[in-house]
């Protein structure tokens, strides 16, 4: 009965990426989602690897054999990669958010720099030189386009960089938990150990 808080957190182990999947709706949803997920994975990772830890300690008095403190270090790289994955992620919703915005505002630029716009937005100055407040906004908003345009460039080579570092995080954590959780679970709920 002392294994059941552990079976609990193995099985939720292994529940957590079936509960992960996202509809394919919205890519913000989806992705908060993935992070929620993934946080709950480093939790629950956390638990069962104290709870390894104090089951091999207790049963052996003294400390891990090479094999138990291997598989810790793999637990502890595990959790380690998994919070980098919500890491990265976090990043690439704030990208994507900030590139939404940035599309918006660049758009809203656009349609400033259209002549019918220009002449309303100086229609109300109250001057004999319109023609000068004209080209003054044209230069204006020609300005902050080329810098938006700037920044969206820059936001999409992160958003880049950041999306390969997410795929490469997800390929080492899906790697190391097939790799390991089986061993531990091995040591963990092997009735010779207990």
């Amino acid at each position: 009965m002392r294994n059941t808080p552990i079976l609990t957190v193995v099985l939720l182990l292994v529940a957590i990426p079936a509960l992960g999947q996202a509809p394919t709706g919205d890519p913000m949803s989806a992705i908060a989602a993935e992070l929620s997920s993934i946080s709950r994975s480093v939790q629950s990772l956390n638990a069962t690897t104290r709870a390894f830890i104090e089951k091999f300690e207790k049963i052996s008095g003294n400390s891990l054999n090479e094999k138990q403190q291997k598989l810790v270090m793999a637990m502890e790289l595990l959790v380690k990669a998994e919070e980098r994955l919500a890491v990265l992620q976090r990043s690439q919703v704030e990208l994507v958010e900030r590139q939404g915005n940035t599309r918006t505002r660049l758009a809203q630029v656009d349609r400033d720099a259209f002549p019918q716009s220009i002449d309303r937005s100086v229609a109300f100055e109250g001057t004999t030189k319109t023609e000068e407040l004209r080209e003054n906004r044209r230069s204006v908003l020609q300005a902050e386009k080329q810098s938006l345009q700037l920044l969206l460039q820059q936001i999409n080579s992160n958003l880049a960089d950041t999306t390969e570092g997410v795929r490469d995080a997800q390929l080492m954590v899906q790697r190391l938990r097939r790799q390991y959780l089986p061993q531990i679970e091995r040591e963990v709920f092997d009735p010779t150990l207990n």
